[in-house]
């Protein structure tokens, strides 16, 4: 242990070997180091020497004594300032600091030294007089004398003979090389550096853990210092404002660093702190032509900066390189400076790093050098969605007075196409007219027309676009911009196909065409050069996708960008939809303001139609306000609706709807059959199962009945031919009347109308969790649990129960019921205690954000969102193939399905309440396999249906819909003798249920076998 200095030599007792003698003060406030302990330990026990090297700063000093304070040994210290390499002074400092805890020894050095012994040999005499005394000697601040030879020889000569069980621990803030024999394995240094110094995310918590600091913002430090405690610890008083000279204590810090270093290679590193790399080949660009040699000497002192394994880059942690870039705005006049950050930009752009480069040659005002790297590295940041960067520069780009040459306006046009703000392409060509547009010998001249042409008619520049659209030659260029002005023009041309090699700017347009247009399966992936989550085309991926009732997958890609503030499709309109799909109406609302916000910024007129009509539609929906609604679509017709085809027609349909809710039926008539007749001349069929849906109601409560039926049979063929079961749910849930009377016409309850008359009534609301859960129950068969995937074992079945009732309450749930639900003893207190031991061994194995939380007399997840039961998972699949149709709708089924193959509800469970939990959700299981067979015998797919039918009357004979499908598919399979064997098994089986034979079956086999 590390003991006050005894009685020492009249020497000893001077002030200066006092302060030198004297290790480190430590706090107890102080946090554990215990990697650093840990390391020094294990070093120590196969090194008589170890090198603790670091920069300044890093804690070295106070880590050590800590560390050393652990150990069971004799620990002597001396602290060095450079005052030691006069002859023989160092060797006496070593002495006494080996004095204080060792008197009995005599003074070898000492004595050697008055005999005439050269230091080097007495140095060795002091290294064996210490033997058998476990002394650990530690010399701190060891960078102070290694430049100088006579210490430097002293040090070797100490590390040469120190005797079995002594060690030496030498602390500095370059790199110390001792005289020794490498190969001597009793001699070998072991070495700690800046890795086990670096404060992990453990250590920073302790450290800085009395200031309430949180986890996130602690991570982000880290990062921003690579852990070094000196650093960490300033940012941290910079972002409290805990340190009002903040800048001083900067200098001071780095001037620390600084100081084991040549002039030369400070003022190295403060001119290439412009560089996030330090190599030679960059230095050299920085006009620092000595950069080989200084990045050697740079090798030898420990800074708060790592080096690649080959010791040839230099990377300086974030904070310290902010430090020394502020130290070269100080230490340089302004036209250096611009030169060398003008020779950083080209050294980022050939060593590919365009963005940084043009920014930092924007903020140069080098605009034609920005410009011709700007062209290049546009096309890829709006692939990835970096519209941050691009938003910036084309906002400098339309400064330039000057007309803009083809390739710096098409950046331009494509920047304003990908963050879908029309605006900025309209400022250039209000500005700069068409001339400048590159002609048909140019590789941009369809490209540049046909987005000229999308941005004058998001400006409703109707004329305008038509004038550009009708420059283009035949091409797809042509058909996507006869497509896009068929939106108001009412037209429909022939739609393209997407291309086999496809182009970002036409595909993506034409994703956005054929979203209204009602082309929904082509929708179901990115499409394009760059596809995945940063496509051109993905907003519209999502809404395709929620469109035909795939909600998951629309929200799986919706959550990795809701966080960036582009494209405003994604936020306007994706967003409110997807959140009244899954019920969350406060959201819904917030994605709704938030829109309006971002087609603001847009530009378009076009987008400002389409937010008052999505604001009508949630008004209606979720409201049913129609006054609310009818001023917003005013707002939609104020703003030149009328102008475009398929907004017009789209306040037809809200408005219509408005009619229907307020009996105001002969206008809803008028509306909604002007709206149907437009949707079908102009081919915009994403609508129109809605819109046919609605005008089936109009004309019931007008005594159409024929034409109802129409309408209601219009409806089902648009939903079945696009895939959109969804938005026909949607519909009819405004007007249910409409599937009941289609079903009650129809021959058989088998019908699709049936179908939907069932799913209406109905739990069909899609529930779904935006992040993946951590804590998973699985519910079928013998019940586990699984935390991060790996097994939690609460070692109680009640406290399995008691999870899986609250997983499915999805709700508060007070204690009352609890103990009424889970336990029947009638013994209060024994069924309070019991319920203590299960929420105690749930407790136990489970991080508290994971646990079920008692608030009062209520109990519930604090995170619901993060933990989930497979009963849950699998009902909720089901839900949302509800909103599917056909193969998509199939596959979705058998994926839930498959889930609950592993057996029953909780089977080793029992009591009320499981069991009545176990029949609700077998029974929505087989009817999920009825639903399922019944699909795939529409689809011809007849071995997976008899299989999942087959599975039904194994389990439930008294399922007629089941005998009924078995039935037909015998028949459609050719199999006329099965048909009266599967009739005969159906009437045994109902008279053992005790119940008439049902006379729908008996027209049904007597129809088949006509």
């Amino acid at each position: 242990m590390v003991n006050e200095c005894g009685a020492v030599s009249a020497a000893q007792q001077q002030p200066v070997i006092q302060r030198k003698l004297a290790p480190p003060a430590i706090s107890g406030e102080m946090f554990t180091r215990d990697r650093l302990n840990r390391r020094i330990t294990d070093l120590l026990k196969d090194h008589r020497v170890v090198t603790v090297c670091a920069a300044a700063g890093s804690g070295k000093t106070t880590g050590v004594a800590m560390a050393v304070r652990t150990l069971d040994r004799v620990v002597a210290w001396l602290s060095l300032d450079g005052t030691e390499t006069a002859p023989g002074r160092l060797l006496k400092y070593l002495e006494s600091a080996a004095a204080c805890h060792l008197p009995h020894i005599p003074p070898a050095a000492s004595q050697a030294l008055a005999n005439g012994i050269p230091p080097v040999e007495a140095a060795g005499l002091l290294a064996e007089s210490w033997a058998g005394s476990g002394l650990l000697l530690v010399c701190d601040n060891v960078e102070k004398v290694t430049a100088d030879t006579d210490a430097l020889a002293i040090l070797s000569a100490l590390a040469r003979y120190l005797p079995a069980g002594i060690g030496m621990l030498l602390i500095s803030d370059s790199e110390v090389v001792l005289e020794i024999d490498p190969a001597d394995p009793d001699t070998s240094v072991g070495e700690i550096d800046h890795d086990i110094l670096n404060l992990n995310v453990d250590e920073a918590g302790q450290a800085l853990g009395g200031l309430g600091i949180p986890d996130q913002e602690i991570a982000d430090l880290l990062a921003q210092t690579h852990g070094w405690l000196a650093g960490t610890r300033f940012a941290v008083a910079q972002r409290r404002s805990l340190d009002n000279a903040g800048n001083r204590t900067a200098d001071r810090l780095t001037a620390k660093v600084l100081a084991p270093l040549s002039q030369s290679a400070r003022s190295f590193l403060t001119r290439t702190s412009l560089l996030a790399e330090v190599t030679v080949e960059f230095a050299i660009a920085l006009e620092e032509p000595d950069a080989a040699q200084l990045m050697v000497q740079l090798t030898t002192t420990r800074l708060p900066a790592t080096w690649s394994a080959d010791r040839k880059r230099l990377i300086l942690y974030p904070l310290f390189r902010e430090w020394l870039a502020a130290r070269l705005a100080g230490s340089e006049d302004a036209e250096t400076i611009r030169r060398l950050r003008s020779n950083y930009a080209e050294v980022l752009a050939q060593n590919g790093h365009p963005v940084e480069a043009v920014d930092t040659l924007l903020s140069l005002g080098e605009t034609e050098r920005a410009w011709r790297q700007a062209a290049l590295a546009l096309p890829n940041m709006v692939a990835r969605m970096d519209f941050t960067s691009a938003t910036r520069w084309l906002d400098d780009l339309v400064a330039i007075e000057k007309t803009p040459t083809p390739e710096v306006g098409m950046i331009v046009l494509r920047g304003s196409f990908a963050m879908e703000q029309s605006g900025r392409g309209n400022r250039l060509l209000e500005r700069f007219g068409h001339d400048w547009l590159p002609g048909p010998d140019s590789p941009y001249f369809e490209e540049a027309l046909l987005l000229a042409a999308w941005c004058r008619w998001h400006d409703g520049r109707l004329t305008e676009a038509r004038v550009l659209a009708d420059r283009l030659p035949t091409g797809r260029a042509r058909d996507a911009a006869e497509n896009l002005l068929a939106l108001s023009e009412g037209g429909a041309p022939p739609f393209p196909e997407f291309s086999s090699t496809p182009s970002d700017t036409i595909d993506a347009l034409l994703m956005r065409i054929g979203y209204f247009r009602g082309r929904l399966r082509e929708l179901d992936r990115p499409t394009g050069p760059n596809s995945g989550p940063g496509s051109l085309g993905v907003p519209w991926v999502i809404a395709g996708l929620r469109a035909t009732g795939r909600i998951h997958e629309a929200m799986q890609i919706y959550e990795v960008l809701r966080s960036g503030w582009q494209p405003p499709w994604l936020h306007a309109f994706d967003a409110v939809d997807l959140m009244i799909d899954l019920g969350r109406r406060d959201e819904a609302w917030t994605a709704q303001n938030r829109g309006h916000q971002l087609i603001a910024g847009t530009g378009s007129r076009v987008y400002r139609i389409f937010g008052y009509l999505n604001e009508a539609k949630l008004q209606l929906r979720l409201h049913q306000d129609t006054e609310a609604a009818r001023r917003a679509l005013a707002e939609a017709e104020s703003g030149g609706a009328d102008n475009h085809a398929f907004s017009r027609e789209l306040c037809q349909l809200w408005r219509g709807l408005c009619h229907l809710l307020d009996n105001r039926n002969d206008e809803a008539l008028t509306e909604l059959e002007a709206c149907v007749e437009s949707m079908r001349l102009g081919d915009r069929r994403l609508e129109l199962a809605t819109v046919a849906t609605y005008l089936a109601e109009a004309y019931w409560r007008l005594g159409k009945e024929d034409a109802s039926d129409e309408a209601a049979e219009l409806a089902l063929r648009e939903a079945s031919a696009r895939g959109s079961q969804h938005l026909l749910l949607n519909a009819l849930a405004d007007v249910p009347a409409v599937a009941v009377r289609a079903a009650d016409a129809s021959p058989n309850r088998q019908s699709r109308w049936h179908e939907l008359t069932a799913l209406l009534s109905g739990d069909s609301q899609v529930q779904l969790s935006a992040r993946a859960p951590r804590l998973v129950l699985e519910e079928f068969g013998e019940a586990t649990l699984t935390l991060d995937g790996m097994p939690a074992n609460p070692r109680l079945s009640k406290s399995i129960e008691l999870m899986s009732y609250l997983l499915a309450a999805r709700r508060e749930v007070t204690r009352e019921e609890l103990l009424g639900a889970l336990f029947d003893s009638r013994n209060d207190a024994a069924d309070s205690s019991y319920l203590r031991q299960a929420l105690y061994r749930l407790r136990a194995v489970l991080p508290d954000e994971l646990a079920p939380q008692q608030n009062g007399n209520r109990f519930a997840f604090p995170h619901p969102e993060l933990v989930c039961g497979t009963s849950q998972i699998v009902l909720d699949g089901l839900t949302q193939a509800d909103r599917q149709d056909d193969e998509i709708r199939l596959r979705t089924m058998i994926e839930a399905l498959t889930r609950a193959n592993r057996g029953q509800y909780l089977a080793a469970l029992s009591g009320p309440w499981v069991e009545q939990r176990r029949f609700e959700v077998g029974a929505r299981l087989t009817d999920g396999r009825i639903d399922a067979a019944k699909l795939a015998f529409r689809l011809s797919r007849y071995r997976e249906a008899r299989l999942m039918v087959d599975e039904v009357l194994r389990v439930s004979p008294d399922r007629e819909q089941a005998w009924q499908l078995a039935i037909s598919l015998a028949h459609a399979s050719g199999r006329d003798d099965t048909v009266l064997a599967l009739y005969q098994r159906y009437m045994a089986a109902m008279r053992d249920l005790g119940v008439a034979p049902s006379a729908e079956v008996h027209r049904l086999v007597t129809r088949l076998r006509r």
